[in-house]
């Protein structure tokens, strides 16, 4: 039976605290711009990646024009401090598979296995009030409190959470281990890519962690996205107003 497989690059740094953040592919395209972030703004090292026959089965384009099968990658992330590293982990592509989700969670830990955990954050992205806000829930009352602190919201009651089976079962592994688990939901009202709610998550996340991560690029694609959208919005509204309709009230 063909079983997941772990490429193992090297281990993790062995600093005092290690904070796990895991970004579940989700509307908006939100984690696959922070990830990106992430990986261009701070000083980064690809650690290990997770192939696996239960992942899709599609052929992944990268912005390269690279074609490859869809795999888990974990960065190490290095910050400011010497007692703290970050551990991204990230993928676009959706585990719908439980097999999948519990075999590349398990390699996950494999990967952990030497390492101290403190927490563990799941970045992602959904509709949820359509007021713009980041919302956050926690294992820990005052790990919410202090994201609530800085502008969050508490998440309200949802039927289904913005996650994939791998966010699912390594937020469950790492949980029954006593590791606290924050999950951070930003609010998008477009399933098209909305650099905006990145921002808002980034902008969060970041001055949680005290860490400083340029947003220049991203603050240009915002307004040159916007524009494309006014131009849009107009030419519809033009097309609407010459065939006598009722012109659109929004894009999204």
């Amino acid at each position: 039976m063909l079983r997941s497989g772990l490429t193992l690059i090297k281990k993790p740094e062995n600093k005092r605290r290690l904070i796990v953040i895991d970004i579940s592919p989700s509307p908006g395209v939100v984690g696959l711009i922070v990830s990106n972030l992430f990986t261009d703004s701070l000083a980064s090292e690809k650690i290990a990646e997770i192939s696996s026959p239960h992942f899709p089965q599609v052929t992944l384009i990268n912005n390269d024009g690279i074609a490859s099968l869809p795999k888990v990658e974990i960065y190490d992330i290095k910050t400011a401090s010497n007692d703290v590293s970050l551990l991204l982990i990230t993928r676009n592509f959706l585990v719908d598979s439980n097999e999948a989700g519990d075999e590349a969670s398990q390699l996950i830990l494999e990967v952990l296995r030497d390492s101290k955990v403190s927490e563990v954050i799941l970045l992602s992205s959904a509709r949820i009030m359509g007021t713009g806000d980041v919302f956050v829930s926690s294992t820990i009352l005052d790990f919410t409190r202090t994201f609530l602190q800085l502008g969050a919201k508490t998440i309200p009651n949802m039927e289904v959470l913005p996650i994939d089976r791998l966010a699912a079962s390594l937020l469950f592994k790492l949980f029954i281990k006593g590791t606290p688990v924050t999950l951070l939901i930003s609010d998008t009202a477009s399933y098209m890519p909305d650099l905006s709610a990145a921002k808002r998550l980034i902008k969060l996340l970041s001055r949680y962690l005290g860490i400083s991560i340029d947003v220049a690029k991203l603050d240009k694609e915002i307004e040159r996205q916007k524009i494309i959208f006014e131009e849009i919005e107009r030419a519809l509204r033009e097309e609407y107003k010459e065939r006598e309709g009722r012109p659109p009230s929004y894009i999204g």
